[in-house]
């Protein structure tokens, strides 16, 4: 990832990666997710305080240098099914 690098991109990337989007045109199911929030629940578990699906021509590491999380929490990117996320 780089500062000019894409949602969308990111997203392909990583589905790519994992084998995830055997087919062209699969990765649309999919969207990039600024997530904040802290450890501390069940078992350590991640408290989910706030989720933003990033916008497919957003830029990632543009968006975690202009705006950082209150004191107390953390940023984290999560690839979701787009499907839950507009839920």
């Amino acid at each position: 990832a780089t500062p000019r690098s894409t949602a969308r991109q990111l997203v392909r990337e990583a589905l790519e990666r994992y084998g995830l989007a055997p087919e062209e045109g699969t990765s649309g199911e999919y969207v990039l997710c600024d997530v904040v929030g802290r450890p501390g629940g069940p078992g350590g578990a991640w408290q989910v305080e706030h989720l933003r699906p990033v916008g497919d021509a957003e830029r990632p590491l543009v968006l975690q240098d202009v705006w950082k999380p209150k004191t107390g929490c953390s940023r984290r990117f999560e690839i979701r099914r787009r499907q839950e996320v507009e839920r």
